[in-house]
């Protein structure tokens, strides 16, 4: 069965975030209307365009990269957070957000 959100309706990919590069602590769902990012006990609900930085620090073992995350829910919270993911995750929301910087 398909995932859907509330809010932004069917999920289309899943994005694990990891700490340390090893233990899993979160994940972004990219739906049709946004993201839906769980991590370390926070949820946000943000719009592709709310996302304003999703720069990369260094690369990882394993196919991962080091970010550093800024996203602005609906309400204008902002939430900055380090974290890694799969280099082809980060790509992947580089291109659904055009408006975060990348460096």
């Amino acid at each position: 069965m398909a995932q859907k959100d509330s809010v932004y309706g069917m999920v289309s990919q899943s994005i694990g975030l990891f700490e340390n590069g090893l233990d899993q602590t979160g994940t972004i769902y990219v739906c049709e209307g946004g993201l839906v990012i769980k991590n370390m006990g926070q949820f946000i609900r943000a719009p592709f365009d709310y996302v304003k930085k999703l720069e990369q620090v260094e690369e990882m073992p394993m196919g991962r990269v080091s970010v550093i995350v800024q996203v602005f829910d609906q309400l204008g919270g902002e939430y900055n957070f380090a974290t890694s993911m799969s280099d082809m995750g980060l790509k992947s929301l580089q291109k659904l957000c055009p408006k975060a910087k990348t460096k």
